[in-house]
């Protein structure tokens, strides 16, 4: 990993996830029995994302059971360390950058969930998963994927803060000697989006199941 390319480093960095079984869940008509959620809104959010109808409720299930009780879905909020906490999250190096870009002012509605699950399915376009993708490893959100930002994906990689100066200094520079195309030491979206369009692995990698649990 040491020597790998920006597509490389997201594949492992998505890939070390924890992959639930998917749960096969009933519909009926009106109101969707167990799920508090009606007929139309369940096809509504099916159009909107990338999930099936069973995704979404088994989705719907899982943030009820995290919910206040008696709270009705739409108004419900979980917080960050609430989902960071999740079985598909709780092993990932990346999951408070996760939680930080699909929340709103820390905190999950159903839809932010909804979002966040539609963005790491199988079935999300590749532009869509590059431009998440690229938000997640702006730490300091500056626009840019710049040689700061590459030295923490690469710590959080290698899950230890006892890596020598050297050898982040070598992967970062690897890093940008592949892919900064106009060499100002760190990579703008395009060349971010250049680079991952050039990884076979990006697609499957970049891919955590929500649901199932």
């Amino acid at each position: 990993m040491a020597t790998g390319s920006p597509g490389h480093i997201t594949c492992w960095a998505l890939g070390a996830v924890v992959l639930l079984q998917h749960r096969e869940g009933g519909v009926g008509m009106g109101q969707c029995l167990r799920h508090q959620m009606h007929w139309e809104d369940l096809e509504e959010y099916q159009a909107l994302t990338f999930l099936t109808r069973n995704e979404i409720l088994c989705i719907h299930d899982t943030f009820l059971k995290l919910c206040p009780p008696g709270k009705h879905y739409k108004e419900a909020t979980l917080t960050t360390n609430q989902v960071s906490s999740l079985p598909a999250l709780r092993v990932n190096p990346f999951r408070d950058r996760i939680c930080k870009v699909f929340s709103h002012n820390d905190v999950f509605s159903f839809e932010d969930v909804l979002g966040m699950a539609s963005v790491f399915s199988e079935q999300a376009c590749p532009s869509l998963k590059i431009e998440y993708a690229f938000r997640i490893y702006d730490f300091n959100e500056n626009g840019f994927i710049d040689d700061e930002d590459l030295q923490k994906v690469v710590l959080r990689l290698l899950n230890s803060d006892d890596v020598s100066e050297d050898l982040l200094t070598d992967v970062t520079n690897h890093v940008l000697s592949e892919s900064d195309l106009d060499n100002d030491n760190m990579l703008s979206f395009s060349e971010f989006e250049h680079a991952m369009a050039k990884s076979p692995d990006f697609m499957n990698s970049f891919r955590i199941h929500f649901w199932g649990f």
